[in-house]
């Protein structure tokens, strides 16, 4: 039976976790809060997240395995969502299936979003940054100290996680705090490269806090909690064009990380942890009007200059390149390599020179969107609710999918290995599954590496 919404630290605004006395888990058997948010885009299926709480949103569920007689390997989940939204109790992140069939112990955990998590107050006075993955650092500890008690094995700790959830387990595997905490790591569509530097997280804080009409921290910790995600969502808007997407976001900040996560494992912070990481193969397409008909040619050379800051005839050598590959989806393509399959392959050759590295390439088709970000959401853990099963086109050849993939991950993080060669060999996970010898994407990903 799940034990659901364990507190394992309380959340003081704008301070480092603070653990709390283990919980009668017998008394757990409902979803903690989640933590402060606003609605985010309607772009992929999932329920709308309405219970939260500021100060008690610091909860992690366990899911027992079938076997009671020896400790299990243990998948703890980190959920995504740009960094300002999610919930370890959205349907779609349920371990029951997982944990069942596989004979694993599966924890979901909840931790600070936005610029609760993931603001660097010591722009603004304070004297911490990164509140989100010192959340995830605590919950792992809690992990470490109890999960034996629930059938867990603390020595056989792999942490997965997709989109914001995936770059949270990157920046965990690079941050020297987290050395023993977790045995593997499994990465799928990970934030690998947008780590922020300190010039550009002071930026964010003062900006936020001039929105905000607070320019101190212990006048930000004085602000009603709406007046805080007022001014976390108009600081996303006006820092768009100059910080990007996530400006609330991990940050270099000399505790937790040293470096950013390629830079990192380079060093060999991570040395002797496997990693198995991939991307799906039309990341970008779910943020794209796929109304919009595709650029002509020389629109598209002229997007890519712009877009890459290359001369004109380096982009028309990229676009030649894509377009052989690609044809009409010459576009999406280079988005989605630029934005997630590069910043990955250096992820991958980092941590490669150190421990065993495994990579996939996730294919499956959904029916508006083709195998854009997040469609592989479902497949993990096997819950195909809440509009997923349409959203996917769930089918059999889903489900034998869906199977496979469930059966790798939890193989994984028992031995420490998928059942395929080490990278650069590639699984390629879709309709029809098979191992390549290399990313099937290897050479266009040259051509726009240069």
């Amino acid at each position: 039976m799940a034990v659901l919404g364990i507190p394992y630290a309380t959340a003081v605004r704008f301070e480092r976790p603070r653990p709390v006395p283990l919980a009668d888990v017998s008394e757990c058997v409902a979803f903690g809060p989640a933590p402060p948010q606003r609605p985010g885009a309607d772009l992929v299926p999932g329920s709308p997240i309405v219970d939260t709480d500021e100060h008690r949103c610091l909860t992690l569920n366990v899911w027992p395995a079938r076997t009671v007689d020896e400790l299990r390997p243990v998948l703890v989940w980190f959920y995504g969502g740009s960094f300002v939204t999610g919930a370890s109790s959205q349907a779609c992140f349920d371990g029951t299936r997982l944990a069942a069939e596989q004979d694993v112990v599966v924890v979901s955990v909840n931790y600070r979003l936005g610029a609760l998590g993931f603001l660097d107050l010591r722009a603004l006075g304070g004297s911490v940054a990164n509140l989100g993955l010192h959340d995830a650092l605590c919950a792992l500890r809690w992990v470490r100290d109890n999960i034996a008690a629930l059938g867990g094995d603390p020595r056989r700790v792999t942490v997965f996680g997709e989109s914001a959830g995936g770059g949270m387990c990157a920046h965990l595997l690079a941050s020297p705090l987290a050395h023993g905490l977790f045995r593997g790591a499994i990465v799928q569509s990970g934030v690998t490269e947008h780590t922020l530097d300190a010039e550009r997280a002071a930026l964010v804080a003062t900006t936020f806090a001039r929105l905000a009409g607070a320019p101190s921290s212990d006048e930000l910790r004085a602000l009603p909690l709406d007046a805080v995600l007022d001014a976390q969502t108009a600081t996303i808007a006006e820092l768009l064009p100059t910080v990007g997407m996530m400006p609330f976001h991990p940050v270099i900040d000399g505790e937790v990380l040293l470096a950013a996560p390629a830079a990192a494992l380079g060093a060999g912070v991570a040395t002797g942890v496997p990693l198995l990481a991939g991307t799906t193969a039309d990341e970008m397409r779910l943020y794209l009007d796929p109304a919009l008909p595709p650029p002509t040619h020389a629109r598209l050379v002229r997007r890519v200059e712009k877009y890459l800051g290359v001369g004109a005839e380096r982009a028309e050598q990229i676009v030649a390149a894509y377009v052989g590959d690609a044809g009409p989806d010459a576009w999406p393509a280079i988005f989605g390599d630029n934005e997630m399959q590069l910043p990955l392959r250096r992820v991958l050759d980092a941590q490669a020179a150190h421990a065993p590295v495994y990579a996939y390439l996730f294919t499956w088709e959904a029916p508006s969107v083709g195998a854009a970000h997040a469609v592989d959401i479902p497949f993990i853990l096997g819950n195909f609710t809440d509009g997923w099963a349409e959203f996917v086109g769930h089918d059999a050849d889903a489900e034998r999918l869906s199977a496979e993939m469930r059966a790798t991950w939890a193989r994984f993080a028992a031995t420490g290995e998928p059942g395929w060669g080490r990278y650069p060999v590639t699984m390629v996970w879709g309709r029809r599954s098979y191992v390549a010898p290399e990313h099937p994407f290897t050479r266009r990903l040259a051509a726009l590496a240069g």
